[in-house]
Formats: C-alpha cells, sequence, structure tokens
C-alpha cells in the first residue's frame, strides 16, 4: 500500500495554510503601520498649527492680522484642510493674575475628510480624528518693547 502518496498532499495542504497565515499576519502588520503613521502625520500637522497660533499672537496684529481678535482678549477660529483632513484651531486669551501675563489656550481638532462627499465627517471619534490642545502663558507687553519713556 502506497500511502505517502496521501501523506504529501496533506503536507503540501498544511504548508500552505502557514505560509497564508504568515503572510496574513504580515500584511496586518504593514497595515497597523501605515495607520500609526498617518496618525503621527496628523498628529504633527495640529502641533505646527496649534504652535503657528501662538507664535502668530505674539508677533502682535501688525504682523499678523489674524491675532488682533485675539489681542482685544476674544477668540480666535480657523479651519483649514491638509492631505484629506480637516483641521479647526480654536484660539483664545485670558488675563491672568500675574502683571502683564496672558494665558493662550489653542485648540486644533481634526477629522478626516470623506471621500465621497467632499465634506468632514460629523462624528468626532471617528477614527483619524483627534484634539490637541496647548496651553501657554506669555507677556502681553513684547519683550523688545521698552516699558520706560526716553
Amino acid at each position: 500500500m502506497n500511502t505517502s502518496r496521501g501523506l504529501t498532499l496533506i503536507e503540501a495542504l498544511v504548508a500552505a495554510a502557514v505560509l497564508g497565515l504568515g503572510i496574513l499576519s504580515a500584511t496586518t502588520l504593514a497595515m497597523h503601520s501605515l495607520n500609526a503613521g498617518a496618525a503621527s502625520h496628523q498628529q504633527i500637522t495640529a502641533l505646527a498649527l496649534a504652535n503657528n497660533a501662538v507664535e502668530c499672537w505674539r508677533s502682535g496684529p501688525t504682523l499678523c492680522p489674524a491675532s488682533a481678535a485675539l489681542s482685544t482678549g476674544g477668540d480666535s477660529q480657523s479651519s483649514t484642510t491638509l492631505s484629506g483632513t480637516a483641521y479647526t484651531v480654536r484660539s483664545g486669551v485670558t488675563p491672568t493674575a500675574y502683571a502683564k501675563l496672558q494665558a493662550i489656550q489653542v485648540t486644533v481638532s481634526w477629522r478626516p475628510v470623506s471621500n465621497n462627499t467632499g465634506s468632514s465627517n460629523d462624528n468626532a471619534m471617528a477614527p483619524g480624528s483627534g484634539q490637541l490642545v496647548i496651553r501657554t502663558r506669555v507677556a502681553s507687553v513684547p519683550v523688545f518693547v521698552s516699558s520706560t519713556s526716553p
């Protein structure tokens, strides 16, 4: 009786199944890697937008007209879409108990833009969504402005 022929067929099937599981695992790992890279890119972009808003306020209304509303203690909001993600930047300035210091809070939230409609996704917890908050205190009078007159 020749049973080696059936045994080779079973061995080949098992080897194909193991190979298939290995390829599936590698594909899953690659997808998780791509998603982590995209999330990192979104966070870096949000941080750059938040830092830009703080630096805009520090430069004053002559160099950055968007900071005029913040100089009077108001709030500012702007939206932009970069790389398929809609970012909303909200900035607010409040006086502090310390002399000549103001507290700035910048909140950047982002959502992926839907490919079907071109509008942003309304679900704040959708995959790819996030929020970044930066709080800092800055002098209300810039350092380069003399506080005493000649």
